[in-house]
């Protein structure tokens, strides 16, 4: 009969840990985790996303591109870019003449999304692995934030929107996503209502919620108040050293150094940045 029961137990462990791993994508084991298996899902990721990437130009580029008109030189953050999906669809488009920086926690995704957009975005894209919030900006860095299929992977959106707020300029934008009721995830779906109550809360307005594909929403939103779009050119002009907090930095050989206390990057042969 014992073993029995131990048959039992490792059934629901197994399955338990699938649901996490595969449904859930790692959200309640930590960044640390969640990089490893998107490190190790990166090549094979664009394979089980080609539904939702078919309407990229339309869905994201296209309003995106909308409402930042009237600003020439938008600064966008591309928070968990993956394979740089969002980067793609805006660089494809020849009126952008912006500077995107491409975050994600696994350098494995951002290795394919460098190689997704070498010779498209020479110079207008800079990547950077970051694993963890805060994020390494000071307040009103961007013009623009864009986050999508990925507020479900906290183990709360609070904290990942105050920080979207945060960095974005008065009137920036802000383009996410919210996850559908036919996703499956229960736990972690929002009601539209729900959804624009947590966006308002933290200082945005203007919420447009609109049909994406089956699984996700595209959401719209503006930060609330009004300023200049911003000057920043380069992530080396917005990132602060993990060190001293201050933003002087110089490149060097396979690095970004800080001119303020020594701290350095490594930055890998594709470009990426490992703050």
């Amino acid at each position: 009969m014992n073993w029995v029961i131990g048959i039992a137990l490792l059934a629901i462990v197994g399955y338990l840990l699938d649901r996490e791993i595969y449904f859930y994508e790692g959200v309640h084991l930590g960044p640390r985790v969640q990089a490893w298996l998107y490190d190790r899902w990166a090549r094979k990721y664009d394979e089980g996303k080609r539904e939702s990437q078919q309407r990229d130009d339309e869905m994201l580029a296209q309003p995106l591109l909308d409402a930042l008109r009237g600003v020439p030189t938008p600064f966008v953050l591309d928070f968990a870019t993956g394979t740089g999906r969002l980067s793609y669809a805006l660089t494809s488009r020849p009126e952008f003449n912006g500077h995107i920086v491409a975050l994600d926690l696994s350098q494995g995704m951002l290795e394919q999304a460098a190689a997704k957009l070498a010779g498209l975005a020479e110079g207008c894209v800079e990547f950077l692995r970051r694993q963890s919030l805060p994020l390494p900006f000071p307040d009103a860095s961007f013009d623009a934030v864009c986050a999508l299929e990925v507020l479900e992977l906290f183990p709360s959106m609070e904290e990942p929107l105050a920080e979207f707020a945060r960095v974005l300029r008065p009137g920036g934008i802000l383009l996410t996503s919210r996850g559908t009721e036919e996703s499956g995830r229960r736990a972690k779906v929002k009601s539209e209502a729900v959804f624009r109550s947590l966006l308002e809360a933290k200082g945005f307005e203007n919420v447009q919620i609109a049909k994406w594909w089956k699984l996700f929403d595209r959401v719209l939103a503006v930060k609330a108040g009004r300023s200049e779009p911003v000057k920043h050119r380069s992530l080396a002009e917005a990132l602060k050293c993990p060190a001293c907090r201050e933003i002087r930095w110089e490149a060097a050989p396979g690095a970004l150094r800080c001119e303020g206390c020594g701290k350095s990057l490594p930055v890998t042969e594709q470009g990426i940045v490992l703050g």
